[in-house]
């Protein structure tokens, strides 16, 4: 009997694992159901399509038609879920032309993604509509991308809502096409569910060097304007001073929520984040049925707490497991993920892996710190870059918990030996103790992150010895 596999969405997620069912079983029907006009294409390069890196939003699909068609994927595009029936094993489904579609299956995937996120801000929205006002977006598909595009242009005025990820890499992208960008975070720092606040500064210098505007610890309270948007209300926390910030586009990047909705009404668990329980092979409470992405939830490998990731590279490695159970297969995912990430706004390179410190003493572990400033390369070759490593260990016995990098060059490899390290359960000692690759234009003889190390290994020696 051939297998029948239904997966719902096509992202990066679904697509991946819809690669992996036809590795894992090559006669199985495989069909993804996306209700966007587009195949699996990369979120991530969204803002460098807004800016023009990318000349051309469609250049970031990954896994055209054709090759679906070659692999012997459907892809039923425009296409809504409507209803799944659990114990019949059917998906319901309408096109976009309105005609209904019911498909069953033997394995089913939700890889229902996220939802770009809106507080309550008074006018962000259209009068008793669901739809931003003209002139306000968020950034989740390449049609918000298209919009944003339309109305970034040279001397524009653009405020961002929200200082992670997102959006620095929207402002950035923002400022490289001409507008005069001004940034409203909530928080006291900018990325700071990426970092430490004193990691976070660098980053925060890097953008005012390039005459970005940045105001930490407002609220936006409201948007002004009747047909379209004209500016952000916003308040000091500190002070309480209302503050007003004219703008012709304004951007909303103050994080997403995990699309559930489908796996409640399938009778998925979901978690204390409020996104779906997944085992370490990605089959939710109801059998047959997997999930995978932003959606889910999964233990952090150092706190063990469930956790939402939102990291393309977690979600595809999701996929990969959940397509090749859901085929047949008996594929596991580790222990827990590790939250690897980087970014590199205004041209100031940022990695990190494992908890930020604020993180680690939410679960009652206050993380003997080693930061050091080094450099690239030996003091005597040209084009040395500063670069600043922070090491986070257990106090008890030196295991390493989280390192985070800064620098101008050559920071994201660095951060991956440390992914390594934290994988491995290695110390501060071990660690210290690696032999690293030296030659003068590419690393110096000892580099950074080892001796990032060796402060801890000091600290937690010098303190063994005064006990």
């Amino acid at each position: 009997m051939v297998r029948r596999i239904v997966i719902v969405g096509a992202g990066c997620g679904g697509g991946t694992a819809a690669q992996f069912a036809r590795k894992t079983d090559r006669v199985a029907e495989i069909t993804m159901i996306e209700r966007e006009n587009y195949p699996q294409y990369s979120r991530c390069g969204l803002p460098y399509g807004i800016s023009g890196v990318i000349p051309e939003l469609t250049n970031l699909i990954e896994a055209p038609e054709e090759r679906l068609k070659k692999n012997r994927i459907g892809v039923m595009l425009g296409t809504e879920v409507t209803s799944v029936d659990p114990g019949s094993k059917v998906v319901h489904a309408r096109k976009a032309d309105g005609a209904e579609v019911e498909l069953p299956y033997d394995s089913l995937v939700l890889a229902t993604g996220a939802m770009a996120w809106v507080p309550n801000i008074k006018g962000a929205f259209k009068d008793g509509s669901k739809e931003l006002k003209q002139g306000v977006f968020v950034l989740r598909t390449i049609e918000d991308a298209r919009g944003i595009q339309s109305l970034a242009s040279k001397g524009k005025r653009a405020v961002v809502v929200g200082a992670g990820l997102v959006g620095l890499e929207v402002a950035e992208a923002l400022m490289v096409r001409g507008c005069k960008v001004t940034i409203i975070e909530y928080l006291s720092n900018c990325i700071l569910a990426m970092v430490d606040d004193d990691m976070a500064q660098m980053m925060a210098d890097a953008i005012r060097g390039h005459d970005v505007k940045m105001f930490n610890e407002y609220e936006v309270t409201e948007i002004l304007g009747d047909d379209r948007a004209n500016c952000v209300v916003a308040v000091d926390r500190k002070t309480k001073e209302e503050r007003t910030f004219y703008a012709d586009l304004i951007v909303i990047a103050t994080g997403q929520r995990g699309e559930t909705m489908l796996a409640k009404q399938v009778g998925c668990d979901v978690g204390n984040t409020k996104q779906i329980v997944v085992d370490d092979r990605c089959e939710t409470c109801m059998k047959d049925v997997f999930s995978v992405g932003d959606c889910t939830e999964y233990p952090d490998l150092i706190t063990g707490t469930p956790t939402v990731s939102g990291l393309g590279t977690i979600a595809v490695k999701m996929a990969m497991v959940a397509g090749i159970n859901a085929a047949g297969g008996d594929e596991r995912l580790p222990k827990g993920f590790l939250q690897t990430r980087a970014t590199e706004p205004f041209g100031c390179q940022v990695a990190a892996v494992g908890p930020t410190s604020a993180q680690l003493e939410q679960h009652g572990i206050k993380p003997i710190i080693g930061k050091v400033r080094g450099f690239t390369l030996p003091d005597y070759f040209p084009g040395r870059k500063e670069i600043y490593v922070k090491v986070l260990a257990h106090p008890d016995d030196g295991k390493i918990l989280g390192a985070q990098i800064v620098g101008e060059d050559r920071v994201h490899m660095r951060v991956n030996a440390y992914a390594v390290a934290l994988q491995a359960g290695m110390t501060v000692h071990e660690f210290a103790q690696l032999e690293t690759a030296y030659c003068p234009p590419a690393a110096p003889t000892m580099d950074v992150i080892t001796i990032a190390c060796e402060a801890v290994r000091l600290k937690l020696a010098r303190g063994a010895a005064k006990n």
